[in-house]
Protein backbone atom coordinates (compact mmCIF):
# COMPACT_ATOMS: atom_id res chain seq x y z
CA UNK A 1 0.00 0.00 0.00
CA UNK A 2 2.85 2.41 0.85
CA UNK A 3 5.88 2.84 -1.41
CA UNK A 4 9.02 2.88 0.73
CA UNK A 5 11.17 2.34 -2.37
CA UNK A 6 10.22 5.76 -3.76
CA UNK A 7 13.29 7.96 -4.10
CA UNK A 8 13.03 11.72 -3.73
CA UNK A 9 15.57 14.48 -3.15
CA UNK A 10 15.83 15.90 0.37
CA UNK A 11 18.64 18.30 -0.50
CA UNK A 12 17.86 21.98 -0.24
CA UNK A 13 15.43 21.56 2.67
CA UNK A 14 18.04 22.35 5.37
CA UNK A 15 17.99 18.67 6.32
CA UNK A 16 20.73 17.79 8.82
CA UNK A 17 21.15 14.41 7.18
CA UNK A 18 21.68 15.68 3.64
CA UNK A 19 22.53 19.37 3.67
CA UNK A 20 25.40 19.29 6.17
CA UNK A 21 27.53 16.66 4.40
CA UNK A 22 29.93 19.23 2.93
CA UNK A 23 30.35 20.95 6.29
CA UNK A 24 30.72 17.76 8.34
CA UNK A 25 32.66 15.53 5.96
CA UNK A 26 34.17 17.85 3.35
CA UNK A 27 32.16 16.23 0.55
CA UNK A 28 28.55 16.59 -0.52
CA UNK A 29 28.36 13.56 -2.84
CA UNK A 30 28.03 10.99 -0.07
CA UNK A 31 25.31 8.54 0.85
CA UNK A 32 24.33 9.64 4.38
CA UNK A 33 23.76 6.74 6.76
CA UNK A 34 24.16 8.69 9.96
CA UNK A 35 21.60 11.16 11.32
CA UNK A 36 18.73 9.13 12.79
CA UNK A 37 15.84 10.10 10.61
CA UNK A 38 14.44 8.15 7.67
CA UNK A 39 14.30 9.03 3.98
CA UNK A 40 10.71 7.89 3.45
CA UNK A 41 7.70 10.04 2.71
CA UNK A 42 5.60 10.51 5.83
CA UNK A 43 2.20 9.02 6.44
CA UNK A 44 -0.15 10.82 3.98
CA UNK A 45 -2.61 11.76 6.73
CA UNK A 46 0.14 13.65 8.55
CA UNK A 47 0.85 15.79 5.53
CA UNK A 48 -2.86 16.29 4.88
CA UNK A 49 -3.41 17.41 8.48
CA UNK A 50 -0.51 19.85 8.33
CA UNK A 51 -1.64 21.29 5.00
CA UNK A 52 -5.20 21.70 6.30
CA UNK A 53 -3.97 23.46 9.43
CA UNK A 54 -1.64 25.68 7.41
CA UNK A 55 -4.58 26.88 5.34
CA UNK A 56 -6.25 28.35 8.40
CA UNK A 57 -5.50 32.09 8.27
CA UNK A 58 -3.81 32.45 11.66
CA UNK A 59 -1.23 30.67 13.79
CA UNK A 60 -1.75 31.97 17.30
CA UNK A 61 -0.99 30.33 20.64
CA UNK A 62 -2.14 26.72 20.65
CA UNK A 63 -2.49 23.97 23.24
CA UNK A 64 -2.66 20.19 22.91
CA UNK A 65 -6.24 19.19 22.22
CA UNK A 66 -8.10 16.24 23.69
CA UNK A 67 -7.72 14.27 20.46
CA UNK A 68 -3.93 14.20 20.78
CA UNK A 69 -4.06 12.90 24.34
CA UNK A 70 -6.69 10.34 23.36
CA UNK A 71 -4.73 9.14 20.31
CA UNK A 72 -1.53 8.64 22.32
CA UNK A 73 -3.37 6.85 25.12
CA UNK A 74 -5.15 4.50 22.73
CA UNK A 75 -1.93 3.85 20.79
CA UNK A 76 -0.10 2.72 23.91
CA UNK A 77 -2.99 0.71 25.22
CA UNK A 78 -3.25 -1.25 21.97
CA UNK A 79 0.41 -1.64 21.01
CA UNK A 80 2.14 -1.72 24.41
CA UNK A 81 -0.58 -2.82 26.85
CA UNK A 82 0.28 0.38 28.70
CA UNK A 83 -2.53 2.22 30.48
CA UNK A 84 -1.97 5.97 30.64
CA UNK A 85 -4.12 8.81 31.97
CA UNK A 86 -4.07 12.31 30.55
CA UNK A 87 -3.02 13.69 33.94
CA UNK A 88 0.14 11.55 33.75
CA UNK A 89 1.34 13.18 30.53
CA UNK A 90 3.46 16.24 29.84
CA UNK A 91 3.99 17.32 26.22
CA UNK A 92 7.49 18.71 25.59
CA UNK A 93 9.54 19.82 22.55
CA UNK A 94 11.67 16.65 22.44
CA UNK A 95 12.83 13.59 24.37
CA UNK A 96 16.32 14.99 24.97
CA UNK A 97 14.68 18.23 26.06
CA UNK A 98 12.53 16.14 28.42
CA UNK A 99 15.63 14.42 29.75
CA UNK A 100 17.26 17.79 30.40
CA UNK A 101 14.16 18.97 32.25
CA UNK A 102 14.18 15.83 34.40
CA UNK A 103 17.85 16.35 35.28
CA UNK A 104 17.15 19.97 36.18
CA UNK A 105 14.07 19.16 38.25
CA UNK A 106 15.04 15.95 40.03
CA UNK A 107 18.79 16.15 40.52
CA UNK A 108 21.29 18.66 41.89
CA UNK A 109 24.67 19.84 40.57
CA UNK A 110 27.24 17.15 41.29
CA UNK A 111 24.66 14.32 41.49
CA UNK A 112 25.71 11.10 39.78
CA UNK A 113 23.83 10.05 36.65
CA UNK A 114 24.33 6.52 35.33
CA UNK A 115 24.55 5.58 31.63
CA UNK A 116 24.76 2.15 29.97
CA UNK A 117 27.49 2.75 27.41
CA UNK A 118 27.99 3.00 24.47
CA UNK A 119 24.94 5.23 24.32
CA UNK A 120 23.28 8.08 22.42
CA UNK A 121 25.76 10.94 22.68
CA UNK A 122 23.42 13.87 23.61
CA UNK A 123 23.00 12.20 27.00
CA UNK A 124 26.64 13.02 27.72
CA UNK A 125 26.07 16.66 26.83
CA UNK A 126 23.06 17.30 29.04
CA UNK A 127 24.81 15.73 32.03
CA UNK A 128 27.96 17.77 31.51
CA UNK A 129 26.24 21.05 30.71
CA UNK A 130 24.07 20.84 33.83
CA UNK A 131 27.02 20.13 36.08
CA UNK A 132 25.98 16.60 36.99
CA UNK A 133 28.50 13.76 37.32
CA UNK A 134 28.48 11.11 34.60
CA UNK A 135 28.93 7.48 35.65
CA UNK A 136 29.21 4.68 33.07
CA UNK A 137 28.48 0.99 33.15
CA UNK A 138 29.61 -0.72 29.95
CA UNK A 139 27.36 -3.15 28.14
CA UNK A 140 28.91 -6.60 27.64
CA UNK A 141 28.93 -8.80 24.53
CA UNK A 142 27.92 -12.30 25.64
CA UNK A 143 28.64 -13.96 22.31
CA UNK A 144 25.21 -13.39 20.82
CA UNK A 145 24.05 -9.98 22.01
CA UNK A 146 24.86 -7.00 24.20
CA UNK A 147 23.76 -7.40 27.81
CA UNK A 148 23.84 -5.32 30.98
CA UNK A 149 26.63 -6.05 33.44
CA UNK A 150 24.38 -6.12 36.50
CA UNK A 151 27.25 -6.67 38.92
CA UNK A 152 28.95 -3.52 37.66
CA UNK A 153 25.65 -1.63 37.56
CA UNK A 154 25.05 -2.47 41.22
CA UNK A 155 28.54 -1.32 42.19
CA UNK A 156 27.95 2.00 40.45
CA UNK A 157 24.51 2.48 42.02
CA UNK A 158 25.85 1.62 45.47
CA UNK A 159 28.28 4.51 45.12
CA UNK A 160 25.50 7.07 45.22
CA UNK A 161 23.86 7.28 41.80
CA UNK A 162 20.79 9.53 41.81
CA UNK A 163 19.35 8.86 38.34
CA UNK A 164 19.66 6.18 35.65
CA UNK A 165 19.15 7.20 32.03
CA UNK A 166 17.78 4.08 30.36
CA UNK A 167 17.73 3.90 26.57
CA UNK A 168 14.94 1.46 25.68
CA UNK A 169 15.27 0.22 22.94
CA UNK A 170 18.96 0.95 23.15
CA UNK A 171 20.70 3.34 20.80
CA UNK A 172 23.15 2.46 19.24
CA UNK A 173 23.33 -1.32 19.90
CA UNK A 174 19.65 -1.95 19.16
CA UNK A 175 18.73 -4.07 22.19
CA UNK A 176 15.09 -4.39 23.18
CA UNK A 177 15.34 -5.11 26.88
CA UNK A 178 13.42 -8.12 28.18
CA UNK A 179 11.06 -8.00 31.13
CA UNK A 180 13.58 -9.98 33.15
CA UNK A 181 16.31 -7.41 32.44
CA UNK A 182 14.03 -4.50 33.28
CA UNK A 183 12.93 -6.24 36.48
CA UNK A 184 16.57 -6.57 37.55
CA UNK A 185 17.13 -2.88 36.85
CA UNK A 186 14.07 -1.99 38.91
CA UNK A 187 15.24 -4.16 41.80
CA UNK A 188 18.59 -2.38 41.89
CA UNK A 189 16.93 1.02 41.65
CA UNK A 190 14.67 0.13 44.56
CA UNK A 191 17.61 -1.10 46.62
CA UNK A 192 19.68 2.03 46.04
CA UNK A 193 16.89 4.62 45.68
CA UNK A 194 17.67 5.50 42.07
CA UNK A 195 15.21 7.31 39.81
CA UNK A 196 14.89 6.30 36.15
CA UNK A 197 14.49 8.37 33.01
CA UNK A 198 13.49 5.87 30.31
CA UNK A 199 13.99 7.20 26.78
CA UNK A 200 11.62 5.07 24.70
CA UNK A 201 11.63 7.13 21.53
CA UNK A 202 12.38 4.02 19.42
CA UNK A 203 9.76 1.86 21.15
CA UNK A 204 7.55 1.47 18.06
CA UNK A 205 10.44 0.16 15.94
CA UNK A 206 10.68 -3.44 17.19
CA UNK A 207 11.16 -6.57 15.08
CA UNK A 208 9.77 -10.14 15.17
CA UNK A 209 10.77 -12.15 18.20
CA UNK A 210 10.99 -9.11 20.45
CA UNK A 211 8.50 -7.13 22.52
CA UNK A 212 8.91 -3.63 23.90
CA UNK A 213 8.10 -3.38 27.60
CA UNK A 214 7.41 0.17 28.86
CA UNK A 215 9.55 0.59 31.96
CA UNK A 216 6.72 1.84 34.24
CA UNK A 217 4.82 -1.42 33.66
CA UNK A 218 7.52 -3.53 35.27
CA UNK A 219 6.29 -2.96 38.83
CA UNK A 220 4.47 -0.49 41.04
CA UNK A 221 7.85 0.73 42.25
CA UNK A 222 9.02 1.31 38.65
CA UNK A 223 5.83 3.23 37.93
CA UNK A 224 6.31 5.50 40.96
CA UNK A 225 10.02 6.22 40.42
CA UNK A 226 10.36 6.73 36.66
CA UNK A 227 9.67 9.18 33.88
CA UNK A 228 9.13 7.71 30.41
CA UNK A 229 9.73 9.66 27.22
CA UNK A 230 8.04 8.73 23.95
CA UNK A 231 7.43 10.48 20.64
CA UNK A 232 6.11 9.99 17.11
CA UNK A 233 9.31 11.53 15.75
CA UNK A 234 11.37 8.39 14.99
CA UNK A 235 8.35 6.21 14.24
CA UNK A 236 6.80 8.53 11.66
CA UNK A 237 9.86 10.57 10.66
CA UNK A 238 8.54 13.88 11.98
CA UNK A 239 11.39 14.90 14.28
CA UNK A 240 11.32 18.39 12.77
CA UNK A 241 7.86 18.98 14.27
CA UNK A 242 9.40 18.88 17.77
CA UNK A 243 6.75 17.13 19.83
CA UNK A 244 7.39 14.47 22.48
CA UNK A 245 5.52 13.17 25.50
CA UNK A 246 6.66 12.45 29.04
CA UNK A 247 4.68 9.96 31.12
CA UNK A 248 4.99 9.82 34.90
CA UNK A 249 2.65 8.02 37.30
CA UNK A 250 4.06 9.94 40.27
CA UNK A 251 2.36 13.32 40.40
CA UNK A 252 4.95 14.79 42.73
CA UNK A 253 7.76 14.04 40.27
CA UNK A 254 5.70 15.14 37.28
CA UNK A 255 4.84 18.46 38.92
CA UNK A 256 8.51 19.17 39.52
CA UNK A 257 9.30 18.50 35.84
CA UNK A 258 6.33 20.63 34.76
CA UNK A 259 7.57 23.46 36.96
CA UNK A 260 10.98 23.24 35.29
CA UNK A 261 9.35 23.41 31.88
CA UNK A 262 7.31 26.44 32.91
CA UNK A 263 10.40 28.10 34.36
CA UNK A 264 11.99 28.01 30.92
CA UNK A 265 8.68 28.87 29.23
CA UNK A 266 8.86 25.91 26.84
CA UNK A 267 5.99 25.08 24.51
CA UNK A 268 5.30 22.81 21.54
CA UNK A 269 4.23 24.51 18.32
CA UNK A 270 0.90 24.19 16.53
CA UNK A 271 2.19 21.88 13.81
CA UNK A 272 3.82 19.56 16.32
CA UNK A 273 0.45 18.99 17.97
CA UNK A 274 -1.30 18.56 14.62
CA UNK A 275 1.21 16.14 13.09
CA UNK A 276 1.50 14.03 16.22
CA UNK A 277 -2.25 13.64 16.56
CA UNK A 278 -2.54 12.48 12.94
CA UNK A 279 0.37 10.06 13.37
CA UNK A 280 -1.11 8.27 16.35
CA UNK A 281 -4.64 8.38 15.00
CA UNK A 282 -3.98 7.05 11.49
CA UNK A 283 -0.47 5.58 11.44
CA UNK A 284 -0.82 1.96 12.49
CA UNK A 285 -1.04 0.35 9.04
CA UNK A 286 1.78 2.56 7.73
CA UNK A 287 4.01 1.55 10.64
CA UNK A 288 3.29 -2.15 10.22
CA UNK A 289 4.38 -1.96 6.58
CA UNK A 290 7.41 0.14 7.49
CA UNK A 291 8.59 -2.48 9.99
CA UNK A 292 8.57 -5.16 7.30
CA UNK A 293 10.60 -2.92 4.99
CA UNK A 294 13.13 -2.01 7.68
CA UNK A 295 13.52 -5.64 8.74
CA UNK A 296 14.23 -6.61 5.13
CA UNK A 297 16.87 -3.85 5.01
CA UNK A 298 18.49 -5.27 8.13
CA UNK A 299 18.45 -8.78 6.67
CA UNK A 300 20.00 -7.46 3.46
CA UNK A 301 22.83 -5.63 5.24
CA UNK A 302 23.56 -8.56 7.56
CA UNK A 303 23.73 -10.99 4.65
CA UNK A 304 25.80 -8.62 2.50
CA UNK A 305 28.36 -8.10 5.26
CA UNK A 306 28.65 -11.82 5.93
CA UNK A 307 29.25 -12.57 2.26
CA UNK A 308 31.39 -9.62 1.23
CA UNK A 309 33.02 -8.10 4.31
CA UNK A 310 34.21 -11.09 6.35
CA UNK A 311 36.28 -8.96 8.74
CA UNK A 312 33.23 -6.89 9.72
CA UNK A 313 30.62 -7.95 12.28
CA UNK A 314 27.11 -6.63 11.73
CA UNK A 315 24.80 -6.74 14.74
CA UNK A 316 21.17 -7.04 13.66
CA UNK A 317 19.14 -4.91 16.09
CA UNK A 318 16.13 -6.14 18.07
CA UNK A 319 14.66 -2.68 17.51
CA UNK A 320 15.44 0.78 16.07
CA UNK A 321 16.49 1.36 12.46
CA UNK A 322 20.15 1.60 13.49
CA UNK A 323 22.79 -1.09 12.96
CA UNK A 324 26.02 -1.41 14.93
CA UNK A 325 28.92 -2.50 12.73
CA UNK A 326 32.23 -3.69 14.16
CA UNK A 327 35.26 -2.75 12.02
CA UNK A 328 37.84 -3.28 14.78
CA UNK A 329 39.48 -6.18 12.93
CA UNK A 330 41.01 -3.62 10.55
CA UNK A 331 42.98 -2.03 13.36
CA UNK A 332 42.00 1.49 12.34
CA UNK A 333 41.39 4.37 14.69
CA UNK A 334 37.93 5.92 14.49
CA UNK A 335 39.42 8.89 12.66
CA UNK A 336 41.10 6.61 10.12
CA UNK A 337 37.95 4.53 9.74
CA UNK A 338 35.75 7.56 9.08
CA UNK A 339 38.30 8.93 6.59
CA UNK A 340 38.13 5.70 4.65
CA UNK A 341 34.33 5.76 4.78
CA UNK A 342 34.21 9.25 3.30
CA UNK A 343 36.69 8.25 0.62
CA UNK A 344 34.35 5.35 -0.22
CA UNK A 345 31.43 7.81 -0.56
CA UNK A 346 29.51 6.81 2.56
CA UNK A 347 28.75 8.87 5.69
CA UNK A 348 27.71 6.76 8.72
CA UNK A 349 28.14 7.78 12.38
CA UNK A 350 31.49 7.39 14.09
CA UNK A 351 30.96 4.80 16.83
CA UNK A 352 33.37 6.52 19.20
CA UNK A 353 30.84 9.36 19.56
CA UNK A 354 28.78 6.99 21.71
CA UNK A 355 31.56 6.22 24.15
CA UNK A 356 34.99 4.61 24.31
CA UNK A 357 33.37 1.22 23.70
CA UNK A 358 32.46 2.41 20.20
CA UNK A 359 36.03 2.91 19.00
CA UNK A 360 36.34 1.14 15.65
CA UNK A 361 32.55 0.75 15.30
CA UNK A 362 30.03 2.50 13.07
CA UNK A 363 26.37 3.31 13.60
CA UNK A 364 24.54 2.79 10.31
CA UNK A 365 21.02 4.09 9.69
CA UNK A 366 19.17 1.61 7.44
CA UNK A 367 16.03 3.78 7.27
CA UNK A 368 16.41 4.56 3.60
CA UNK A 369 15.41 3.23 0.19
CA UNK A 370 16.92 -0.17 -0.52
CA UNK A 371 18.52 1.04 -3.75
CA UNK A 372 20.50 3.63 -1.75
CA UNK A 373 21.40 1.04 0.86
CA UNK A 374 22.62 -1.36 -1.82
CA UNK A 375 24.76 1.33 -3.42
CA UNK A 376 26.25 2.18 -0.03
CA UNK A 377 27.10 -1.46 0.66
CA UNK A 378 28.71 -1.85 -2.76
CA UNK A 379 30.87 1.18 -1.99
CA UNK A 380 31.94 -0.40 1.29
CA UNK A 381 32.73 -3.64 -0.49
CA UNK A 382 34.96 -1.79 -2.94
CA UNK A 383 36.79 -0.08 -0.07
CA UNK A 384 36.99 -2.91 2.46
CA UNK A 385 36.28 -6.16 0.64
CA UNK A 386 38.79 -8.97 0.89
Amino acid sequence: MYDFDKVFDRRGTDAFKWDTLEKDFGKADLIPLGVADMDFEVLPQIREALVARSEHPTYGYTYAGENLYRAFIEWNKKRNCFEIEKEEMLIVPGTVCGNALVLHALTQPGDKVLLTTPIYNPFYDIIRLQGRTQVNTSLKWDGSRYVIDFEDMEQKMADGVKLLILCSPHNPVGRVWTRDELTKIDALCQKYHVLVFSDEIHSDIVYPGHKHIPYPTVSQHAAETSILAAAPSKTFNIAGLKCSILVCKNQELLCKVRDAMNAFHMEVNTFGFTGSEAAYQYGEAWLDELLVYLYDNITYVTSFVEQNLPKVKAYAPDGTYLMWLDFTAYGLSSKELMKKMVEAGVAPNDGSHYGAEGEGFLRVNIGTQRCRLKEAMERLKAAFGA
